[in-house]
């Protein structure tokens, strides 16, 4: 909605129009959907400004393409939806990729395939990046897999190019999702084993001090371009951009985010299970890995299912932890490492959930699998069903 309403409709600060257009193509949102009303009568979007940085340059790709054929000019015909699937599809590959070189740092080739192909075909991130590929996920999956790269890169190296990747990465990932600045943990944690390496940490954080700082800079800059558009927008630095819905600490859903039937992560994604399984082996297999896959996996999964409405809306399985995916991939390859001797049941065991996930993926394409709804029961009536 950012880019219509900026460079198309100019109507940012009201969105009137833009939520009009955009009512016309999807029915089953109401035309204030997304919206935020300010105490000054100004409306500003839910959603952060992030996604629409990446969706930029296909937007753009396909308003010249509306411009030049006729088709309505409007940001959501069909083929500014095309382009923007087809740029966010390209964002997730790239992120496979990124992660495959990142494997294969700690793993054989054979294992990094698997734990690859366990987490693009046998995981809900396959939904995300054929289905409903313009949320955020995909994009954070490449972003979160770019972080752990760019991390290895910069300690063995310490060249600048690294750091600055790394603030300019951190600062997208706030600006795409704010919770996920989780993953700052990764930089700060990796490569500490113990006590001993605590201090080790602070002498080189003090060596390259002036790469931190103009990094933690950079970071800074990046991530008040929302603050600057509710300002500049909205005349307040900070909103509430989800009202009335929040966090709740004290009352988290792990059981039902977990193992629910309803929407629950290690149902709709069971492979996963391994991942979390791989994590006790970590420490041995990817040592500068273990620290921040072992504090940053649990909290992360805490942190989102405490929000209240833990299933978070419609989606295939539990989405919001796609983006723990890039560092669950290393827990998964260590599993992978230690069955891989029993070649046969673990390929028979792969392919049976690769295509539990295919089926489920298209049942709930079909409307089988219900988006909200799902129990026990009705999971069992449906189960392998196609109609």
């Amino acid at each position: 909605m950012y880019l219509p309403s900026a460079f198309i409709n100019h109507d940012l600060g009201d969105g009137s129009y833009v939520t009009n257009v955009r009512y016309s193509y999807h029915k089953d949102e109401g035309p204030v959907y997304g919206l935020v009303e300010l105490d000054n009568g100004r409306k500003v979007f839910k959603y952060p400004i992030g996604m629409a940085l990446f969706y930029a340059p296909y937007f753009t790709a396909a308003h010249a393409y509306a411009l030049a054929t006729g088709e309505s000019a409007d940001g959501f015909s069909v083929s500014y939806q095309q382009f923007v699937a087809l740029g966010c599809l390209a964002y997730v590959l790239i992120g496979l990729w990124i992660l495959g070189l990142e494997l294969r740092q700690y793993f054989s080739d054979s294992t990094a395939a698997l734990a690859m192909l366990v987490v693009g075909l046998g995981t809900n991130l396959l939904y995300y990046a054929t289905f409903e590929t313009a949320m955020a996920h995909g994009t954070l999956f490449m972003l979160n897999a770019l972080l752990l790269r760019l991390t290895r890169q910069w300690y063995q190296s310490g060249r600048w190019k690294y750091i600055l990747g790394l603030g300019l990465t951190l600062g997208l990932i706030g600006l795409v999702r704010p919770s996920e600045l989780l993953m700052a943990g990764v930089p700060v944690l990796w490569g500490i084993s113990g006590w001993k390496s605590v201090p080790q940490r602070f002498l080189y954080w003090q060596k390259h001090l002036g790469q931190v700082v103009v990094a933690v800079l950079l970071f800074g800059a990046v991530s008040s371009i929302q603050l600057l558009f509710w300002k500049t927008v909205g005349d307040k630095w900070v909103i509430n951009f989800y009202p009335g819905e929040h966090f709740d600490f004290l009352h988290p859903h792990l059981v039902e985010g977990l193992f629910s039937f309803k929407k629950g992560w290690l149902i709709y994604s069971p492979l996963m299970a391994f991942a979390l399984l791989g994590l006790f082996f970590l420490r041995r297999d990817a040592p500068d890995v273990w620290l921040p896959a072992l504090i940053l996996i649990p909290l992360g999964v805490y942190i989102i299912f405490s929000w209240e409405q833990w299933w978070y809306g419609g989606g295939f399985g539990a989405r919001p932890v796609i983006g723990l995916y890039p560092l669950l991939s290393l827990g998964l390859a260590s599993f992978w490492q230690r069955i891989i001797r029993v070649k046969a049941a673990a390929l028979v065991l792969v392919s049976c959930l690769v295509l539990l996930n295919l089926v489920q993926i298209r049942q709930y394409s079909l409307g089988i699998l219900d988006c909200c709804d799902m129990t026990r029961e009705k999971y069992k009536q449906h189960f392998f069903e196609f109609r």
